[in-house]
């Protein structure tokens, strides 16, 4: 195995996690679940995760880790977050929080929602309320 990935759970942990989100354990969910819900917080693209499995003796189609992860999200196991142009990475941080984006590695690190003070919301359109808010600060290294 190459990478410097941590242990994931066992294929039994994994399966017990998509049948409580009711999706059925395929091997290919499992295998995901495994990497992904490890109890971790992190942020990883459909690239990244097919490295993983790689590393791991499973490689797998990317339109099928693709069509695992939009499952995963449909479950509520993960959420997307669109941080650059057509990019998406993975959240398994399912909790409200808000993120820093390194603009040039692309790069995002949660910011917990009590160290931010927003302001009052403007007002919503109507017909419309707030479901979540999402603020993503923008970095930048000093030159």
């Amino acid at each position: 195995m190459t990478g410097n990935h941590p242990k994931p759970i066992s294929p039994e942990e994994a399966a017990e996690t998509l049948r409580a989100a009711s999706l059925r354990p395929t091997r290919q969910r499992i295998a995901i679940a495994e990497r992904l819900l490890d109890g971790r917080a992190r942020h990883v693209s459909a690239e990244q995760l097919r490295d993983e499995l790689v590393d791991y003796g499973q490689p797998m189609a990317l339109a099928t880790i693709y069509n695992c992860l939009h499952q995963f999200e449909e479950a509520g196991l993960v959420r997307p977050v669109h941080h650059a142009g057509d990019a998406v990475l993975y959240d398994t941080n399912l909790c409200d929080h808000h993120h820093f984006v390194d603009v040039e590695t692309g790069e995002l690190i949660d910011i917990d929602p009590g160290e931010i003070i927003l302001p009052e919301l403007p007002d919503l359109p109507d017909g419309f309320e707030a479901e979540t808010i999402e603020l993503t600060v923008r970095l930048r290294r000093k030159s």
